[in-house]
């Protein structure tokens, strides 16, 4: 379950990120954002429904709150 705005400890609310990991494609805790590590279309899973993402940008951050990745070449950041 995502945390909400007050959930957040000061140095998890003051940082961007505090934790990186690799995504898989089983259920993880929901991240807060997602880097894309190689240029492509990966479906995530979104609020308990896929979603397939198109033109993902290598080496960017995108926003997102994901729970599973279709690939390990996307990294959830928490």
């Amino acid at each position: 379950m995502a945390k909400g705005l007050q959930d957040y400890s000061i140095n998890e609310s003051v940082s961007p990120y505090i934790k990186a990991v690799v995504a898989t494609t089983d259920d993880q805790d929901a991240c807060r954002a997602v880097y894309v590590l190689i240029a492509g279309n990966y479906v995530l899973t979104v609020n308990g429904v896929d979603i397939t993402f198109t033109g993902l940008l290598a080496g960017h951050i995108y926003p997102v709150c994901a729970t599973k990745s279709s690939s390990a070449n996307v990294i959830f950041l928490y």
